[in-house]
């Protein structure tokens, strides 16, 4: 049996604005193409909350409060919608009520647990409040329900590195995560440098696990030499203006590999690293053998 949708169904028409819409919820929102989709959305969906709701963003961004506020107490005369719970919550945050931001971080998730951008909300809001474990939860609950991508796998391995010990059998996920971002995206630094602190992560989970043992054994020694190499990686690929993984790797270098081993090893480490650097627009990728494994 064939299925068709027509195009112009108002089902179809009020998603694709709302999935517009939700794309500008970013630093680079642009105030002029939100204005353009929130009058086609409330002259054909006159008594649908979400596009008034919409319109309180850029001001909030812009911290003109007192008129968000109004906006979404009009949007909400309307009914009810996770947009209003979320932005309410980052009005609240941004005005620096925390207690009042949680409520209605808490309340879009309750009323709407499927929807993605309401467990994010809440994580980030409980990060930036370093509560880990509540952050950490609703991370998860995010990534499940976003799927791995390039913007959740980021979210999640980043967030790990809070965490001194996570059991063994979490770090061995995080690493196949780890592994799959990078090889997606084997020019950028922060995925090398993502990968490099799961590895730092193990080893010492690894140490720990056998603290009377002087001797590293084989897979210490290779995640040691994986958190060098991939820091190596993430400078030789790191062309922003703040030059961050660059300085982490001089300073890991100079902390570090530095104090542990010779200067000789460390001139050709640098060597190798000034090379990559050189050639890195013309050659592409990195070589076969150094990816992880």
């Amino acid at each position: 049996m064939k299925h068709t949708i027509d195009l112009h169904t108002p089902e179809f028409q009020r998603t694709f604005l709302e999935m517009m819409l939700l794309e500008e919820l970013s630093e680079d929102y642009n105030t002029e193409a939100i204005e353009t989709l929130v009058v086609r959305g409330e002259t054909a969906f006159p008594n649908d909350p979400f596009f008034p709701a919409m319109r309180a963003y850029p001001l909030i961004r812009e911290g003109e409060f007192d008129r968000a506020k109004q906006q979404l107490d009009k949007a909400s005369q309307l009914g009810d919608h996770f947009l209003i719970h979320c932005l309410l919550g980052a009005l609240s945050d941004d005005s620096g009520f925390t207690y009042e931001a949680e409520q209605h971080y808490l309340r879009a998730v309750e009323r709407y647990p499927d929807v993605p951008m309401a467990q994010r909300a809440l994580a980030i809001h409980y990060f930036h409040r370093k509560f880990y474990g509540e952050a950490g939860l609703h991370l998860m609950h995010y990534v499940r329900l976003a799927g791995f991508n390039e913007e959740t796998v980021p979210m999640l391995l980043e967030f790990f590195q809070v965490f001194d010990e996570i059991p063994l059998e979490m770090n061995d996920e995080l690493m196949k995560a780890a592994i799959g971002y990078l090889n997606a995206n084997p020019r950028n630094p922060r995925a090398h440098s993502l990968y490099a602190s799961i590895c730092s992560h193990r080893v010492e989970m690894l140490v720990k696990r056998n603290p009377e043992n002087e001797l590293l054994d084989d897979e210490t020694v290779h995640m040691l030499i994986e958190v060098q190499e991939h820091g190596m990686w993430s400078a030789t690929y790191d062309d922003s203006e703040d030059q961050m993984f660059r300085a982490m790797f001089a300073d890991y270098v100079d902390n570090v590999i530095l104090p542990n081993t010779s200067r000789f090893y460390v001139y050709r480490l640098r060597l190798r690293y000034w090379y990559h650097r050189l050639t890195h627009r013309v050659t592409g990728g990195y070589p076969d053998s150094m990816r992880p494994s």
